[in-house]
């Protein structure tokens, strides 16, 4: 009923809150076909996604609806509209929004005199440019600093040794600024926090909400020690002293709160004045009962009246006002720079003709609200030109993209439908800003507004007890108070995936290692297999991953509607933070789990990359010992220890490079001792490469060099034959991908390069590491930000325990979009460093949005599974973990109390709090069990900790069952040798089957097709039969030579077999989303040439007609109108028997056929095989040819076509083979 009232519903704004799973991207799809259907032109509506991958899709979501209801429809009239639509979706306004802002900008440019010839930077030229333009302007502001204010600014932002502090203040505030429709004015905004209005700080706009956030804080103490003390009176004589001491501290505290808040000196000293008194001693059995009770909650609200004076109550009034005066002239120094620092930057780009992602935004803004007529007909004509402005993941847009959206969208009544969740807003870092989303949502739910709010609650995607799971959780620890919002009734998740068969029921497991039980093993036990807690857990996972395969676990596959095994690639790990990428890939290693990582962020850190570095540094300036050792140790020179401990003996002061100079120049070098002859041979190399690179990166570019790096020192090939190879290939692949989109930009040398490298590196934006398939069936890692829009049959939610981020409140200062700024002001005079209260109170709002931001993340992170669930974490002490989580649960109430949520600092503990009050938890760990929550449908939860000793026995029982290896045995070399039979026996043996010696194992397709030119000879065991009546011996041989080099062949022009080879390449490469053109097709061509793919010469000889006729063809128009059902380069491996294919092999051996289906496509109940052919056919007898070509390839068909039914499990319906010579398309029988 809510989807069809999200497809259906207009005539005003409307926001769908679109649960996980809910299928928004459905609805949004179904709405804009039915407005199609209904007469709407596709180009009236603008529709914004997040993503370019999310706006491609759409557009091919709507085409293929298009299409599918063209052929439905029998009107006439309306199969013309939906083709007139079909035509029109290329230039559909459906994209990101820096797309369409990019479309603003170029066609009405001139409302805001811009100069419309600019590119587009990318990060690293913008990041490099940021920095050069801050450069040049603080030298300047040096210069002219004659009040010395810069200076004191630079000071207090930054430390003695460096100016750095104030550098990275200024970048991140403008990107904080830049995400704002006015960055000036907000600017401007933080400073006033700042202003004193008058001698009393409690006229401050700023004091006044701080203090009634302290009067909030102190009437919850107040509660909890009411409760306290009214205990203690209840408790009877041996508590009366204590009951009368605690209700005089009562008193005392409301007095506080009742007293007047404009007298900062009087609260100053009553709160100061406060002292909490002792809990009561004895040994009385209503005293031990008392402070059992008592003595935590005591703990924290005394910890939490500590922190409140501690932060805001330490200095009085007149200190205050001195603090606020200092501060204030700070700050408006800083904007002030700022201001002058983003003109710059703005100035440096329009120069330099290139803008960034944020001038796109910022320039649209202008151009559709500027004041002059001429905006005022652009932003009119955008009002009228869109009938609906639908926006896709609405919770992730921030401030100046929504004025943007809402600038171009009709009011009154309004057009605007936009789609999201709230709870999935997860990208704080990127400026989005999710009180956008909450804001409507509070005000579109009131029935007295025109706006309508529709709530998509059934998750289609999981099974029940995942929902039920996630619902536990989240009724129990989010709000507003912790979490923005209520998990009320439209929040929860309502089970919609009702195709799941009954048999498949699935309980959510809790795994958690008790690394006290590696800490207090005795040295005898097995702890010495575990080396810390992340260890003893990453074992538990791949514990329980084999034994997921032991247990013979099924999931249930949704495209095939049936049970099936479970695969590797049905798991995903998740995890907060990919920094212990590696630790858990060697661990997955040990115990034979393939695993796929992505979003590494450690890719500067792998040893290929840091080594090369290293290089290109001491290229740059061999004056660096650290990293010339890096590379003298590497395999590039390949130096040992007392090798660089003799060069450095021989000149044992200066840099390094001057010891290796002085051993090569100077050292009398005895080549009779074969130490330092080998060393004088390694020296010589290294440093004639050193000269050589040295030159190449004067003389030519960065790209160049790397190259010839990797082509002279083999490291490219060495690393490929280290464990990974394949992925450390491939990142030292993305390195030199990475230096080749450094020098388009407008910066150029290896030194800014290297310089921009150690930036990225500091700031821990490390490149991520191009993920390497070595294995599609393997387990995914990912973080949970990269697993969002996805989703997996089996989920585990990984190192739960690991700690929240808020290293962003530690520094000289805080940023918030909301409250503003808040610093640290140094006390030149005292050698004092003084946290501001504005600094302090935004570091506690801060809190709050970053808890509210971390229960985001843990909802996403959970609705990623569709089957199961699985969370793992590890914990000091099992018994102490546990009676945390009791006593934060132990309420009556579904909430858990506000102050045990907000003091988490990890998912575990949320979860572990969640789970307390569940039957099964609570029938498992009975003496901590709370209080069994009811009115909550429940799910079944499986919640246990492992220890080391449990750890060590699955262990065994894995190694028994995954064990394939067959150790050797030690025998004694003498016995026997007197036995001359066993000797000649040996010596005489021949193998059993001797013509399986003279073949391999592996098999080409194109080796043995002649075999299956008929299918029927598949079941027959066919092989052909010479005049002899001997079978003809298809077998494979290993050669007696070498195929001789390429560079030692004779140059020659491209051979038809190459260009052959370079047209299947680029019918390959071809994106079939877009049309394909004779300029699409050229512009590919250039492309692979200067990717160095295709050679020139190859190249020109490429027929592109015979492409352009192919696409043209009926075939070829199915492709693109269907680009997500074509598989392209689909390579297969298939196993035949070898007696099957060489009869004269007498074993059961399998021979292991390899090939590569040049294309394929699945269309309702069609499976299309297609084989691209470029083979000569002679123009005068076309037939002949045709059918010398079918009889030629048939073999291979049938056998690919084989293949292919083997995978899909389905049969193929057509087979062809289109003839690019002459254009035509040929089908195989």
């Amino acid at each position: 009923m809510s989807q069809k009232q999200a497809i259906n519903s207009f005539g005003h704004n409307i926001l769908v809150s679109a649960s996980a799973g809910s299928g928004k991207t459905s609805v949004l799809v179904e709405r804009v076909i039915q407005k199609i259907i209904g007469g709407e032109d596709v180009d009236r509506l603008l529709v914004v996604t997040f993503t370019e991958a999310a706006a491609s899709e759409m557009k091919e979501r709507i085409r293929a609806a298009i299409i599918k209801k063209t052929n439905e429809v029998k009107d006439i009239e309306l199969q013309n509209h939906l083709s007139m639509q079909l035509n029109k979706l290329n230039n559909a306004n459906i994209s990101t929004l820096h797309a369409f802002c990019m479309a603003i900008i170029r066609n009405y440019y001139y409302v805001i005199n811009l100069d419309p010839a600019f590119r587009i930077m990318d990060t690293t030229e913008s990041e490099l440019m940021k920095e050069n333009v801050w450069a040049d302007l603080r030298e300047e502001l040096y210069e002219l600093d004659e009040d010395g204010q810069f200076a004191l600014l630079t000071r207090n932002f930054s430390n003695d040794r460096t100016d750095d502090g104030l550098q990275d203040l200024i970048l991140e505030l403008f990107e904080f600024s830049n995400a704002n429709p006015d960055p000036d004015g907000w600017l401007d905004k933080i400073a006033q926090n700042y202003e004193v209005v008058s001698d009393n700080v409690t006229d401050m706009k700023f004091t006044k909400k701080l203090l009634e956030e302290v009067k909030t804080t102190l009437i919850r103490i107040y509660q909890k020690d009411l409760e306290i003390a009214e205990q203690a009176v209840n408790g009877g004589e041996p508590l009366k002293k204590a009951a009368d001491n605690f209700q005089e501290e009562v008193a005392e505290i409301k007095a506080i709160i009742d007293s007047d808040f404009h007298d900062w000196n009087a609260l100053q000293h009553k709160i100061n004045a406060v002292k909490f008194a002792q809990l009561p001693r004895g040994k009385k059995e209503e005293v031990k009962e008392f402070n059992a009770y008592a003595k935590d909650m005591r703990n924290e609200l005394k910890s939490d009246f500590n922190e409140l004076a501690e932060k805001y109550f330490k200095l009085d009034n007149e200190q205050m006002i001195v603090i606020f005066k200092d501060a204030y002239q700070l700050m408006m120094k800083l904007v002030e720079v700022q201001k002058q620092f983003a003109k710059r930057f703005l100035d440096e780009k329009l120069v330099r003709r290139s803008l960034d992602f944020s001038d796109l935004e910022h320039f649209a803004l202008q151009i559709v609200m500027d004041d002059s007529e001429e905006g005022r007909a652009v932003r009119r004509s955008f009002q009228k030109k869109f009938n609906e402005v639908i926006v896709d993941e609405y919770q992730d847009i921030n401030p100046l993209q929504e004025t943007i959206l809402t600038a171009v969208a009709r009011r009154d009544p309004g057009n605007m439908f936009m789609v999201g969740d709230v709870k999935q807003s997860i990208y704080a870092f990127r400026m989005a800003d999710p009180g956008l989303f909450i804001a409507k949502n509070n005000r579109f739910k009131d029935d007295n507004q025109p706006d309508e709010r529709i709530i998509l609650a059934e998750n289609f995607r999981s099974m029940q007890n995942v929902d039920d799971f996630t619902n536990l959780i989240f009724n129990q620890v989010m709000d507003t108070e912790v979490g923005e919002i209520e998990y009320d009734d439209d929040a929860q998740l309502q089970f919609g995936a009702k195709y799941y068969p009954d048999e498949v029921q699935n309980n959510t497991e809790i795994l958690i290692f008790d690394d006290g039980s590696r800490e207090n093993g005795d040295v005898d036990t097995p702890s010495s297999i575990i080396s810390d807690k992340n260890d003893g857990q990453l074992q538990m996972i791949a514990h329980r991953i084999i034994q997921l395969f032991n247990e013979g676990t099924q999931v249930y596959d949704r495209e095939e509607q049936k049970l099936r095994p479970l695969k590797y690639s049905d798991i995903a790990l998740l995890h907060s933070t990919g920094g212990n990428n590696l630790q858990i890939v060697d661990t997955f290693k040990k115990y034979g789990i393939p695993i796929e990582v992505n979003n590494a962020q450690d890719y500067f850190q792998t040893t290929e990359v840091s080594v090369m570095m290293a290089l290109l540094k001491i290229i740059d300036n061999p004056y660096q010992d650290i990293p010339l050792a890096a590379v003298l140790r590497s395999p590039i020179v390949g130096l040992d220890e007392n090798e660089l401990a003799f060069l450095r003996i021989g000149k044992k002061n200066g840099h390094y490079y001057e010891a290796l100079l002085y051993f090569e120049n100077e050292f009398q070098i005895d080549y009779q001792n074969e130490f330092q002859a080998n060393l004088k041979r390694k020296i010589d190399q290294f440093l004639q490469q050193l000269h050589e690179f040295s030159r190449l990166a004067q003389q030519s570019n960065l790209v160049d060099l790397l190259w010839e790096i990797y082509d002279q020192t083999g490291y490219l090939d060495y690393v490929g034959g280290m464990p990974d190879g394949p992925q450390r290939q491939n990142n030292l692949h993305a390195l030199y991908d990475r230096a080749r989109g450094y020098e388009e930009s407008s910066f150029k040398g290896l030194f800014q390069f290297v310089r921009f490298v150690e930036k990225m590196r500091n700031k821990n934006k490390d490149l991520a590491e191009n993920p390497v398939i070595t294995d599609a069936e393997s387990v995914k890692l990912m973080t949970i930000h990269g697993s969002k829009g996805l989703e997996f049959p089996i989920v585990f939610l990984i190192d739960a325990e690991h700690g929240f981020n808020n290293a962003d409140s530690k520094g000289r200062y805080v940023l918030d979009r909301d409250a503003g700024m808040g610093i640290t002001v140094k006390d030149f005079i005292h050698r004092l460093e003084i946290d501001t209260l504005q600094k302090n109170w935004i570091i506690n709002i801060k809190k709050k949005k970053m808890l509210a931001e971390e229960l985001r993340v843990l909802y996403v992170a959970l609705t990623r599974a569709q089957q199961k669930l699985i969370v793992t974490g590890a914990v000091k002490s099992q018994t102490d973990a546990l009676k945390k989580w009791a006593a934060a649960t132990d309420t009556s109430q579904l909430l858990i109390d506000a102050d045990q949520r907000s003091k988490v600092n990890n998912f575990l503990d949320w979860i572990g709090m969640s789970v307390m009050r569940t039957p099964d938890v609570i029938e498992e760990y009975a003496e901590f069990a709370g209080r069994e929550l009811t009115g909550l449908r429940l799910p079944k939860i499986k919640m246990e900790f492992m220890t080391v000793q449990d750890l060590q026995g699955q262990r065994e029982i894995t190694a028994d069952v995954t064990s394939t290896s067959t150790m050797l045995q030690k025998v004694n070399i003498d016995d026997d040798l007197d036995n001359s039979n066993k000797i000649k026996a040996i010596l005489d043996f021949k193998y059993h089957d001797e013509d399986a010696t003279k073949t391999t194992a592996y098999q080409s397709v194109s080796e043995i097709k002649r075999v299956f030119d008929d299918p029927d000879k598949l079941e027959l065991n066919f092989s052909e039969v010479g005049a002899d009546q001997k079978i003809k011996t298809q077998n494979r041989y290993v050669t007696d030579s070498l195929q001789k080099p390429r560079f030692m062949n004779e140059v020659a022009q491209p051979k038809p077999t190459e260009i052959g080879t370079a047209t299947h390449l680029i019918l390959q490469q071809l994106d079939l989303r877009q049309s394909v053109t004779e300029v699409v097709i050229k512009d590919k061509i250039v492309e692979l040439v200067m990717a160095r793919v295709l050679d020139e010469a190859v190249a020109k000889k490429i027929k592109i007609s015979t492409i352009l006729t192919f696409f043209e063809s009926e075939l070829g128009q199915l492709m693109l109108a269907h680009p997500t059902n074509v598989h392209r380069e689909e390579a297969f491996s298939l196993l035949l028997p070898a007696k099957g294919l060489f009869p004269s092999v007498k074993g059961d051996e399998d021979v292991l056929i390899h090939g590569i289906i040049d294309a394929y496509f699945e269309m309702d109940q069609r499976v299309i095989l297609l084989d691209y052919k470029t083979d000569f056919v002679l123009p005068g007898s076309v037939d002949q040819g045709i059918k010398s070509i079918i009889d030629r390839y048939q073999g291979q068909v049938n056998l690919y076509a084989q293949a292919l039914e083997n995978i899909l499990g389905k049969p193929v319906s057509e087979k062809y083979l289109y003839l690019l010579s002459i254009g035509k398309l040929v089908e195989i029988q």
